[in-house]
């Protein structure tokens, strides 16, 4: 502890005591103070920072184990369905522990959640955003609609880990082979985006009612989720008449079909 009084600083450490003025000895007292202070911060801030450096790495790794789970359940439902795919495939293929599932979601459930919710929200988030800018312009057509609902399930494959093919077939099951409810989450994304679209379908096609609109988009997103999930079957049985595409060529011929539908 330090006095200071008439140009004299008196320094007490434990049962000593230092006196000087302010060129004798005050100094050398001062620059000990200021060493064992110093010390005393750098033990707390080391214990500190291998505090925060262990907690890092801890949530690093929960992070890598959680998206590692995530991806290797999401190649898994795309090529063998959501029914039929295994805690424990998904976390032998993630190279973590059974528990780890649990742990991180809940439940299989909790992880097919997880995984369909990560699929979906960038797709309604760019369906919003572009309904946002034809209500803005004004005058849209079906067609248009159409476009600008069906365009972001495909167009969020340059943002997937997963290869073209397991994103489009997973984005298929996703749509149209789900053996379970959306959750809550996914629920209300749904339902903001149907509050945009449906009155934007009505005064497309004047005289349509929201249930008739509902309707409408029910039997396209089932055209789209057979032609993702189960594309390669109708090259089997063409022999030879159908080849591949690629998926914009596909995706017009399905938007196509859906806008003629929508104006019968």
């Amino acid at each position: 502890m330090e006095f200071v009084h008439a140009g004299v600083s008196l320094y007490r450490s434990g049962k000593e005591s230092f006196a000087s003025s302010k060129f004798d000895k005050f100094g050398s007292a001062l620059s000990l103070r200021w060493e064992n202070n110093l010390n005393i911060r750098l033990n707390y801030s080391e214990a500190d920072l291998n505090t925060c450096l262990n907690s890092m790495v801890k949530t690093e790794n929960a992070n890598a184990t959680k998206t590692a789970l995530m991806e290797a359940a999401s190649v898994l439902f795309a090529e063998k369905g959501f029914e039929v795919v295994s805690v424990r495939e998904i976390t032998t293929l993630a190279k973590a522990n059974v528990a780890s599932v649990k742990y991180h979601f809940g439940s299989r459930e909790g992880l097919i959640d997880a995984v369909v919710a990560r699929m979906a929200k960038p797709v309604n988030d760019e369906r919003l955003r572009r309904i946002k800018e034809l209500e803005e312009r004004g005058g849209t057509t079906v067609r248009e609609l159409i476009v600008a609902f069906f365009e972001p399930l495909c167009s969020q494959i340059k943002n997937s880990p997963l290869s073209e093919k397991l994103f489009i077939k997973l984005m298929g099951r996703v749509v149209g082979d789900r053996p379970y409810e959306f959750s809550e989450e996914v629920m209300g994304q749904f339902r903001e985006v149907a509050s945009r679209y449906v009155p934007a379908f009505m005064k497309a096609c004047p005289g349509v009612s929201a249930e008739e609109v509902f309707w409408r988009i029910h039997f396209s997103f089932g055209v789209l989720a057979n032609t993702l999930t189960h594309g390669d079957l109708v090259k089997k049985i063409s022999d030879g008449k159908v080849g591949d595409e690629k998926l914009p060529v596909t995706l017009k011929r399905v938007i196509d079909f859906c806008e003629a539908g929508f104006r019968q």
